[in-house]
């Protein structure tokens, strides 16, 4: 039969209040009644529940964190970071998969507000009015990563990567390499955070050395390979005059656009070349090895969790904070 605190307390001789103080180091309790309770907690091996602790003390370490795949290796590396952290200060990590479904986002934010997390961490998800009103209502420290809010709702803190400026240097590196007729194949249309960020950064670079392109060179997918395999095929068909590089808005969507063209007769790089944006591990045992916007997303995840637990401990943190990216040059693009 497992021990509880009300053994302690009755064979320490003192009252369960007490004993809960002596767990939680609290300075009430005077040194010969803290020797005494730890004595008997030693002694009877005791391991005490950690929500029944969080219970008393108004704090459970719990952080719960709500993602739209958990297959997704983006989201993968982002929760190592958090849970290197979670770990080392002994909190426990609750994962919550939501399949990109704004009612789910909801609901699961009841789910970890009824477990008494501290905090949330929100991942990759598109956070619009209805869901800001319902973070409102729960009342605990939130903190956004790898998205923004959209534009006009309510400032929340985020970590986030600079997707403006991490696609304008990309872009930019492919016009260093020679290339003007640059297509694009960037996320759903209605993702108005890091793909319409992406986009833009590509327009900028573009407009920046008056380069135009037809509206034909700009295609959406939906980050999967399928849909970059799809977005190429009509790049390819739609296009007599095709493009000498791709812009592609993950790594996902670049080997789905590469798969396509080893389709055709049209050879990567020396015909197109082709950028992803990530730095997944497989993009460097693809054939050809791919050329990629490097973005650290455990490095992303660590500083999310470090942001989270001094919100969580009341301290002052910027509401906005970047992580670098880095260009990594491989063989699928060339110079030319």
């Amino acid at each position: 039969m497992s021990v509880t605190i009300e053994d302690i307390a009755k064979e320490a001789r003192v009252s369960v209040a007490t004993v809960s103080r002596v767990i939680n180091n609290s300075k009430a309790v005077s040194p010969e009644l803290k020797k005494r309770v730890n004595d008997v907690i030693q002694k009877r091996n005791f391991k005490p529940n950690s929500l029944a602790r969080g219970l008393i003390m108004k704090k459970t370490n719990i952080i719960g964190i709500i993602v739209p795949d958990i297959s997704n290796p983006v989201f993968g590396a982002l929760t190592r970071g958090i849970n290197s952290f979670c770990q080392q200060k002994g909190y426990t990590l609750m994962v919550c998969e939501s399949g990109g479904q704004q009612e789910k986002e909801i609901e699961l934010l009841g789910v970890l507000a009824d477990k008494k997390v501290d905090g949330v961490l929100f991942a990759g998800v598109d956070v619009n009015s209805a869901l800001v009103e319902e973070m409102k209502r729960k009342r605990y420290p939130i903190v956004l990563v790898t998205q923004e809010a959209s534009e006009g709702e309510e400032v929340i803190h985020t970590v986030i990567h600079d997707n403006v400026k991490a696609m304008y240097d990309a872009t930019s590196f492919l016009i260093e390499n020679g290339h003007q007729k640059i297509a694009l194949i960037c996320g759903p249309e209605n993702d108005y955070s890091s793909g319409q960020k992406r986009l833009n950064g590509y327009k900028v670079a573009l407009k920046e050395q008056n380069i135009e392109v037809p509206d034909s060179y700009i295609e959406h997918g939906d980050f999967s390979f399928e849909s970059g395999y799809e977005c190429m095929r009509k790049i390819y068909e739609e296009n007599s005059a095709l493009p000498t590089a791709v812009m592609v808005c993950n790594d996902a969507m670049a080997i789905g656009a590469i798969r396509f063209l080893k389709t055709t007769k049209v050879s990567v790089p020396a015909d197109i070349s082709i950028m992803g944006f990530d730095d997944l591990e497989f993009g460097r045992y693809f054939s050809p090895e791919l050329t990629t916007v490097r973005i650290s997303y455990f490095d992303e995840g660590l500083k999310a969790i470090k942001t989270l637990f001094k919100l969580i401990h009341q301290q002052t943190v910027p509401v906005t904070q970047f992580i670098p990216h880095k260009i990594i040059r491989r063989i699928s693009v060339r110079k030319i």
